[in-house]
C-alpha cells in the first residue's frame, strides 16, 4: 500500500499548478472518480494526506485508486463544465449520478425556416432548442396537445419552404395548422406563433398575452379583422390556461425561480425541483440520484446542479437552495454567463420562500420513501407462479428457490450431472453447478443421481449455505427415491423434493405411489418444465464438452510424447487433426513445444494410422 501511495505521490508531483479536471482510475484503467480543481497539483496531493480531507468517500476511493489522469482547462468555470460532462458520460462509481437521465423526454423546437415542436428523447447538435428534461412524459404530451390546440403549428415533417406545389392537409382543414406549406400564412407570423408557444411552454404566459394583444391591435388597426379575431381566440385560450395555473399560485406575486431541495436515505437521494414562473407554481420535477454515500451534501448538491442545469435550455434568475453548494461562486458566474444576465442562489430563512423550500423537501421525502417501498415490495413479493407451485405440490414452505438435477451420458460414457438454480422463477446462473460422475460405471442413472445429490448437499452443509426450498430431479419414482435416500442419510428429512418424468410430464412426490393430478395447463407445471429443460440443456452442454476433449485426446494424445498441452498447441496452430496430418514435418516442428524430433514422430504416426 505504501509503495503504491509513494508511486502516486511521485506521479502527482508532475501535475501542473493550473485549473483542471482530474480522474482517479482503478487497476483496469476505468474512471472511478472525477473531480475539479483550481490547482491540480495541490488538490490531488490532498488525497494522500494521512488525515484525509474530511470526506467520507476518501478511504474507499483511495483503496481502489491505481492511477491518475487529468485535463488542464482555461479556468475554474471550464473545469466545472468539463467535470459535469465527464460524470454524465463515464458515470464513475464514486461520483453523484443522475439515474437514467438519457431517457427523460424533452420538447424540441427545430431550427428550420418553418420550425416544428415535438417530443424527443435525444439531444442533437443541430441548433434546435431543447426544453427539459421532464420527468412526466404524459404531462409533456398534454402540454404539446394544448400548444397545438392554441397555436396552429405544423405537424408534418416536410422540408419547408418547398418549390413543389402542395395541397393543404387535413390538419389545415380542421384548423389545427395554419398552412405554411401552401403559403396561407407568412413566415413572420408563423414564427411569431412559434415564439408564443415557446413562452407558453416555459410558463411566461404574461409575455404571451402581452404579445397577442399587441398583434391583435395591429391587425385591427390594419382592418384585418379576420386575423384579429383569430388572435383574440388564442388570447382567450391562453388566459383560460393562465387562470387554471393561478389556482396553484404562490404568494410570491411575480418573478421566475426554481426551488431545489432533496432527501437522502442510505445511498440514494431524490432531488425535487419546483418551477415558479410569474409567481405561479408551474410544475414539479423529481430525480433519483445515486452514489450519495460517498460524498457530503453540499458536494452532492453541486454535482446535481452541474449535471442538470448545464444541459438545461433555460435558466431562471434565481435558484432557492437549502444550503450553500460546493463551488457556489463559480456556479453563479457560469449561470450568469449562460443567462447573459444576473443570476443568484438564494438560501431562504423565513416567510413564504422558506415554506416552499420545506414543501419541496417534503415532496422529495415522500417520493423517495415511496420508491424504496415499491422496490422492497417487488423484492419481497412472491410471484403468482411460485404460489401456484406451493399449492399444487402442497409444500409447507414457499419454493422461492428451486434446484434441479439432471444426469446425461452417451451409452454409459462421459456421464455427468448438472444442477441449475432458480430464484422466484428466474435462473440464477451464479449458482449453476456441473458434476463429473466418478463413482458409477456404465449406465446407472440412479447411482449417478445419488452421487450428485450427496456431493451438492454435503458441500452446502459444510459451507453453511442456504438449501433450496425445493429439489427437483429429472426422472420418475426411481430417481426420486435415490435422491430422497441420500437426503434422509444427511439428516435432511424435511427437504422438499419432487420428480418430473419426461414421458408423460408427470410429477412424483416422496411416499406417494401415483403421480400428482395437476392440470397440464397449470403455470406451476410450466415452471417445472422450464427448470427441468434448463437442467437438461446445461447437462448436455457439459457432456458434449467432455466428449470433445476425450475425442481430441484419443486422436493425438495416444502418440508417445504428446500430452494434453501439446495436443492443444497443435490444434490451436492447425485447427484440426486432419490439418496436422496434411502438414509437413517442418511445419509441425514450428509449433511451441514441438521440436524436429517430435515432429517426425507425429508425422509418421498420423500418416501411418488411418481414421
Amino acid at each position: 500500500m505504501k509503495t503504491r501511495i509513494n508511486e502516486l505521490r511521485e506521479e502527482i508531483k508532475s501535475l501542473p499548478s493550473k485549473p483542471g479536471v482530474y480522474m482517479w482510475l482503478d487497476s483496469n484503467k476505468k474512471i472511478i472518480y472525477v473531480g475539479k480543481a483550481k490547482n491540480l497539483r495541490a488538490r490531488v496531493l490532498s488525497y494522500l494526506r494521512e488525515d484525509g480531507d474530511g470526506r467520507l468517500q476518501l478511504p474507499w476511493l483511495m483503496s481502489q485508486a491505481a492511477g491518475l489522469d487529468y485535463i488542464v482547462t482555461g479556468s475554474e468555470i471550464e473545469a466545472l463544465v468539463t467535470e459535469a460532462n465527464l460524470v454524465r458520460a463515464k458515470k464513475p462509481k464514486f461520483n453523484v449520478r443522475l439515474k437514467d437521465d438519457k431517457r427523460y423526454p424533452y420538447i424540441k423546437i427545430t431550427k428550420e425556416a418553418v420550425p416544428r415542436i415535438y417530443l424527443t428523447r435525444t439531444i442533437g447538435e443541430d441548433g434546435s432548442r431543447y426544453l427539459g428534461p421532464y420527468t412526466d412524459v404524459k404531462a409533456v404530451r398534454r402540454t404539446l396537445k394544448i400548444v397545438h390546440t392554441i397555436f396552429p403549428l405544423r405537424y408534418c415533417r416536410e422540408v419547408l419552404p418547398s418549390k413543389s406545389k402542395k395541397r393543404a392537409c387535413l390538419n389545415y382543414q380542421i384548423k389545427r395548422c395554419s398552412g405554411p406549406c401552401v403559403g396561407y400564412i407568412s413566415l413572420e407570423e408563423y414564427n411569431n406563433y412559434i415564439e408564443d408557444a415557446y413562452q407558453f411552454i416555459i410558463g411566461r404566459n404574461d409575455d404571451v398575452i402581452k404579445n397577442l394583444k399587441k398583434r391583435m391591435k395591429e391587425a385591427s388597426d390594419g382592418l384585418d379583422f379576420e386575423h384579429a379575431s383569430k388572435l383574440r381566440d388564442k388570447l382567450l385560450a391562453v388566459r383560460k390556461i393562465t387562470e387554471r395555473r393561478k389556482a396553484f399560485s404562490t404568494t410570491l406575486q411575480s418573478g421566475d425561480r426554481d426551488i431545489v431541495n432533496y432527501h437522502v436515505i442510505d445511498n440514494e437521494a431524490t432531488v425535487v425541483i419546483m418551477e415558479i414562473r410569474n409567481g405561479m407554481l408551474l410544475g414539479k420535477k423529481d430525480y433519483n440520484v445515486g452514489g450519495v454515500q460517498y460524498t457530503s451534501q453540499p458536494e452532492m448538491l453541486a454535482q446535481f446542479l452541474a449535471q442538470y442545469y448545464l444541459k438545461a435550455s433555460w435558466l431562471p434568475p434565481e435558484i432557492h437552495l437549502p444550503e450553500i453548494p460546493a463551488d457556489a461562486d463559480n456556479f453563479e458566474k457560469l449561470f450568469s454567463e449562460r443567462r447573459s444576465s444576473k443570476f443568484n442562489f438564494v438560501y431562504p430563512k423565513r416567510g413564504e420562500k422558506l415554506r416552499l423550500l420545506k414543501m419541496t423537501a417534503m415532496n422529495a421525502e415522500m417520493i423517495l420513501t415511496k420508491t424504496l417501498e415499491k422496490r422492497d415490495r417487488i423484492k419481497d413479493a412472491v410471484p403468482n407462479v411460485i404460489s401456484a407451485l406451493q399449492r399444487d405440490l402442497r409444500l409447507k414452505k414457499t419454493p422461492r428457490t428451486i434446484a434441479c438435477i439432471d444426469i446425461s451420458h452417451l451409452h454409459g460414457t462421459d456421464t455427468v450431472g448438472s444442477l441449475v438454480f432458480f430464484r422466484d422463477g428466474r435462473p440464477e446462473k451464479s449458482e449453476y453447478r456441473h458434476f463429473k460422475i466418478t463413482t458409477v460405471d456404465g449406465i446407472d442413472d440412479f447411482g449417478s443421481m445419488r452421487e450428485v445429490v450427496k456431493r451438492y448437499f454435503t458441500r452446502r452443509l459444510d459451507e453453511k449455505k442456504d438449501l433450496p426450498d425445493l429439489l427437483l430431479v429429472d426422472g420418475g419414482k426411481g430417481q426420486l427415491s435415490s435422491a430422497k435416500s441420500i437426503l434422509d442419510g444427511l439428516g435432511l428429512n424435511d427437504q422438499a423434493v419432487a420428480g418430473l418424468a419426461k414421458r408423460l410430464e408427470e410429477i412424483f412426490l416422496p411416499g406417494l405411489p401415483d403421480p400428482q393430478n395437476i392440470p397440464k395447463t397449470s403455470s406451476s407445471i410450466h415452471l417445472l418444465q422450464r427448470v427441468r429443460d434448463e437442467a437438461h440443456r446445461f447437462a448436455i452442454t457439459y457432456q458434449k464438452k467432455l466428449r470433445k476433449k476425450r475425442t481430441i485426446a484419443s486422436s493425438l494424445s495416444n502418440i508417445e510424447g504428446i500430452g494434453i498441452k501439446k495436443t492443444v498447441n497443435l490444434l490451436k496452430h492447425f485447427g484440426s487433426v486432419e490439418a496436422v496430418r496434411n502438414a509437413d514435418k517442418e511445419e509441425i516442428a514450428k509449433v511451441p513445444g514441438i521440436g524436429p524430433k517430435l515432429a517426425d514422430v507425429i508425422y509418421n504416426w498420423l500418416n501411418r494410422k488411418k481414421y
